[in-house]
């Protein structure tokens, strides 16, 4: 039976939990892409340990289909990993994430106006953020640690990690 055929089978049956899948099929193991490969693996999670000096790696999981094989992203719901698929990271780091926050809210303290678009990010940057969770792409326009961010995952991607895109958004907790 596949990996789809039981994640299928588990989220039909009541007697298992949302946490148990949660865990079971995104918290562990290896991901799909690096099945063959664990010391790549390996060496993504300590590149990006390193870079946000976090003090485990086990706060680092890789999600979508780069996890397990297929995405569950809804309007995608097992859609099987092509080769233009991303790896997709969730950073959950408490940490991490009030030092992101405290920057964007001095950042946004001093800042006199916003175009539409920008409110409409912010807007949107907002929602996310209200549920723990700061997605990079709606970061301020002009808020250099946009820039930093992804000059960093423009220099990991495509590289070493399945050639794929590498991207990653930060939760609390």
């Amino acid at each position: 039976m596949s990996i789809k055929e039981k994640l299928e089978n588990d989220l039909k049956n009541k007697e298992i939990s949302d946490l148990s899948i949660v865990e079971k099929y995104i918290c562990f193991g290896v991901p799909i892409i690096f099945k063959n490969n664990e010391e790549r693996y390996y060496e993504l999670l300590q590149d990006l340990r390193n870079h946000f000096t976090l003090n485990s790696m086990r706060n680092i999981i890789i999600v979508g289909s780069s996890k397990l094989g297929f995405s569950i992203a809804p309007g995608k719901r097992f859609k099987d990993i092509s080769d233009d698929s991303d790896i997709d990271v969730a950073i959950i780091d408490e940490e991490l994430f009030d030092t992101y926050w405290e920057k964007l809210f001095e950042f946004n303290i001093k800042l006199k106006s916003r175009s539409n678009q920008e409110e409409l990010n912010y807007r949107r940057f907002l929602e996310y953020f209200f549920k723990g969770w700061l997605r990079p792409d709606l970061f301020p326009f002009n808020y250099k640690g946009k820039n930093e961010w992804f000059d960093y995952f423009s220099n990991i991607s495509y590289k070493k990690y399945d050639k794929r895109k590498v991207t990653a958004a930060i939760f609390k907790n």
